[in-house]
Order: structure tokens, then sequence, then C-alpha cells
């Protein structure tokens, strides 16, 4: 066991080891590279250079005082990779940056409203409609286990830029201190998000139904979410959602014909209730007695 150092450090939800090892021994008017030779004199072993190595992350464990659970946010959720980001700048002490890994929040900090995406975070106190978005996150995609620079993600956030209406777009640029592009498209990027892990939705499409009734289908939901208003170009976000839709009927086609299990680059088949007879096939084939 390590001697925690006499100042305790908060440690921030999501944090990293990087960042909190610097605030920690800044706290203690020392250097990481101070206490980390302290360390290994009285272990008697080097420690490794990695901010990832287990004995360094437990070794500042005890030198914090932290629980166990400290710095074990997953690298990957279901597929999709868990990115390192800035955390929220009301969260953490003046003066002391974090970031680390939020695997269960989207781009909003709840508790202080603000946007924590870009370089230069944004007060959300007049912008509700992104807070209200934040809570649909983290009570329907959070459990889907759709984290924030997903694929789907993405293919969600494109679809909302090339859509909305500018007249929206200008309204709500006026409401926040540093509109970025991402932030006001933020409730229609949730929104579909929402639609294109929801089950009902996938087991609509890629049942055995016409195309036509399909495409219609698409285009009520895309327009749901994005009224085609003068000044807007929905059709350009239906365009990417069928897109979206051709893609998954061809993975399953193709893996029905191959007799394998479909991989998609969105992980929404897990989602399907189709998906469990591929389950099935994935279970014999890996069975040691096959």
């Amino acid at each position: 066991m390590i001697a925690p150092l006499p100042v305790r450090t908060r440690l921030i939800g999501g944090e990293g080891l990087p960042t909190y090892r610097t605030r920690h021994a800044a706290n203690n008017l020392t250097t990481v590279a101070d206490v980390e030779r302290y360390v290994e004199e009285q272990s008697g072993q080097r420690l490794s250079k990695s901010s990832r190595h287990a004995e360094v992350l437990q070794a500042w464990r005890e030198l914090g005082s932290l629980h166990q659970r400290a710095f074990t946010e997953p690298q990957v959720v279901s597929g999709n990779w868990v990115i390192d980001r800035d955390l929220c700048e009301r969260c953490v002490p003046p003066y002391e940056g974090a970031h680390g890994r939020l695997p269960w929040v989207g781009w909003v900090c709840l508790k202080h409203k603000r946007w924590i995406k870009d370089d230069e975070q944004t007060d959300l106190c007049r912008f509700g409609e992104a807070l209200v978005a934040e809570r649909h996150w983290r009570g329907r995609l959070t459990p889907r286990r759709v984290v924030v620079d997903s694929p789907l993600l993405l293919l969600a956030e494109e679809s909302a830029t090339v859509g909305i209406s500018k007249a929206v777009l200008e309204e709500r640029a006026e409401r926040v201190a540093s509109p970025s592009p991402g932030l006001l498209v933020y409730p229609e990027t949730v929104r579909i998000a929402r639609l294109l892990s929801r089950p009902s939705f996938l087991d609509a499409i890629l049942s055995d139904a016409p195309s036509l009734w399909k495409r219609a289908l698409v285009e009520r939901e895309v327009k749901a979410i994005l009224p085609d208003a003068e000044d807007a170009e929905m059709w350009r976000a239906l365009a990417r959602v069928w897109d979206f839709v051709l893609s998954l009927q061809d993975v399953v086609r193709d893996a029905r014909w191959l007799g394998q299990v479909p991989e998609d680059r969105w992980n929404v088949l897990r989602y399907w209730s189709g998906f469990a007879e591929f389950e099935r096939v994935e279970v014999v084939q890996t069975h040691p007695l096959v």
C-alpha cells in the first residue's frame, strides 16, 4: 500500500488519470515526476511510462485515496469507441482543466447547463431545447449504449444539419453566446439518433413490407423531426436516412446468404428483433463440439 498524499483532490466523474495526477500533484505542491519517483523508491520497482498501465492506475488510486472504480470507464461500448474529451469547466475547480471518458453523457452538462463539445464551452440557459435533448439522450440513447462521435451520431448530426430550417438556426444562434453547428442542431440530432436506434423502426424497415411503404414510413418520421419549410432542404436529410435503411437491408441480406452474423457500422442491428436468428447461428458456429 502507498500512503496517500496529504491534500485530497476530488476526482471528476469520468476523469482520466493524465489530468487527475497533474491536478493532484499540483495541489500537493509537487510534480507528477517527483511523486512517481517517490513511489518507485518505496516499492523498489520502476513504474510504466504509460498512464494506462494497471500498476500506474493503482498507484494513483492509493495516492488519492480513490475508490477502485476510479479510471475504469470503458474504452469501447457495444462496438462504439468512447473518446477522451474535455469535461465541463464548471465541474472542475478554477484553472484546473480535466478530460476523460463519459459514455453515459451526451454533449451537455445538465448540472451547469453547459455545452461541452467545442473548445469554447457555452451556457445553455436560453436554449432549453438542448437541455431537453440531453435528458432524452440519457433516458433513451444511453440505455441503447450510443455514445458521442459514434457513426450513428455522426449520421444523425449530418442529417439534421443539411435538413433543418435556416430561420430556426438563426433564431437559436441569437440565444447562445458561442453558436456552433453541432450545438444548434443538437435537439434534432438526438431525435434522429433515437429514431434510427428505435427497435420498432428497425423492425419496420427490415420487414418484408413493400419498399414504397418503407419509404413512406421513413419520410413521415423524418418530416416529424425536420419539417419541410421553404428555407429547409428536408429531402437531403431524408436521402441520408434512406441510404441508412438500404445499407442495413443489404447487410442483413448478405449475412443470410453467407450464414454469418451481420455487422453494421452503426451498431444498431442488436436492437432489431430479427437479430436473434443470427445470434443462434453464432452460438452454433462457436460451439466447441461443432
